[in-house]
């Protein structure tokens, strides 16, 4: 019978170490019971500022210049100006890398209506963006970078759309009908007329990066301006945003001109590209 509690001692065995390596097998196939999740990453560090892109803004447009300085890209989906000296947008959509560096990614926001509690001597209020981002694993943050205050470049912006807001209260500005001269320029006359009873003036009229403006009968309220081109490269003529911004500087009841713009219907556009292409040597044989 020897034989047999040999063998029973040996099937026990060989049970125990079968139940041993399964369970090995089980333990390492899952998950190690000690095992902590992935922390999500911080959010990155970044800075913003305002700034103004001539060339390629279109009116209402500021360039917030985003820049990363931490050791990873970071995605930006979403900016929102908050500023007291506008009215609010919310958050506007992009999907723009800004890569770690010294140099900033400008991201072309939009700035809502000015608010302009002092008129035309209004300044900006402190701002900031609040900006939408993702760093690399994917995690989402919000980021709220304080633009520098005071701020010469939404200063800027405010002072012209208000002044601009303040000229439309008190003048009307009309540009008549362009009429071509020999060589081919543009003459047209500038009225300015109050509203209400203001007294108002023309003092003077500028061109815009296309065009050139000489103005005569200064100051008036009826001025003759003389259109001609300014520039004629290939890429100012296709980079232009705004090549119809000419600016008319208009002194309300004696006090200090305020520039304000003029108004240029798409018939005189059209005139005006015309003379531009003949000017520049632009038209077809």
């Amino acid at each position: 019978m020897r034989w047999i509690r040999l063998g029973l001692v040996a099937a026990f065995l060989l049970a125990a170490a079968a139940s041993a390596l399964a369970g090995g097998l089980a333990r390492g196939g899952g998950e190690p019971a000690s095992a902590q999740p992935v922390p999500p990453s911080a959010p990155p560090e970044l800075s913003a500022t305002a700034e103004i892109r001539r060339s390629f803004l279109e009116p209402g447009t500021v360039a917030i210049a985003v820049t990363n300085h931490g050791p990873a890209p970071v995605r930006v989906t979403g900016v929102e100006l908050r500023s007291d000296s506008f009215a609010p947008l919310g958050t506007q959509a992009f999907d723009a890398t800004v890569p770690p560096s010294v140099n900033p990614r400008d991201l072309l926001t939009d700035y809502g209506a000015a608010q302009c509690p002092d008129g035309v001597d209004s300044t900006a209020a402190p701002s900031s963006v609040l900006l939408d981002v993702e760093t690399e694993d994917g995690t989402a943050h919000q980021v709220l970078a304080e633009l520098p205050h005071p701020n010469g470049v939404l200063d800027r912006l405010l002072k012209e759309a208000c002044a601009a807001e303040f000229l439309a209260q008190n003048a009307e500005v009309a540009l008549g009908e362009l009429v071509r001269a020999a060589d081919g320029t543009l003459d047209a006359a500038l009225t300015v007329e109050a509203v209400g009873d203001a007294a108002v003036e023309a003092t003077e009229v500028r061109g815009s990066v296309l065009f050139e403006i000489t103005a005569s009968e200064l100051p008036g309220r009826a001025v003759g301006l003389h259109f001609d081109a300014h520039r004629c490269e290939g890429h100012a003529v296709g980079d232009a945003k705004q090549p119809f911004a000419f600016t008319v500087w208009i002194a309300v009841d004696g006090g200090e001109p305020v520039p304000g713009p003029v108004p240029v219907g798409e018939a005189q556009r059209e005139a005006l590209y015309a003379m531009l292409d003949e000017r520049c040597g632009h038209t077809e044989d």
